[in-house]
């Protein structure tokens, strides 16, 4: 298994805003605009996580957690 240039946790940061390295962000934003197909696909399953977390009255985080 080959090592990702991006960590996963790196990408959910930057998903959510949270990430705090602007030249890692840049990195990022400079992957997709050369047209990095697999960034785009790992990137798109975390901002639809995110998405789905975050819908207002979305409960299933609390049924996970409870």
């Amino acid at each position: 298994m080959s090592k990702e240039k991006f960590s996963d946790e790196d990408l959910m940061k930057f998903v959510d805003g949270e990430l705090e390295s602007k030249e890692l962000s840049m990195d990022i934003i400079g992957e997709l605009i050369d047209g990095n197909e697999e960034l785009k696909e790992r990137l798109k399953v975390y901002a639809e996580t995110r998405h789905i977390l975050t819908k207002k009255g979305n409960t299933l985080l609390l049924n996970l957690l409870t």
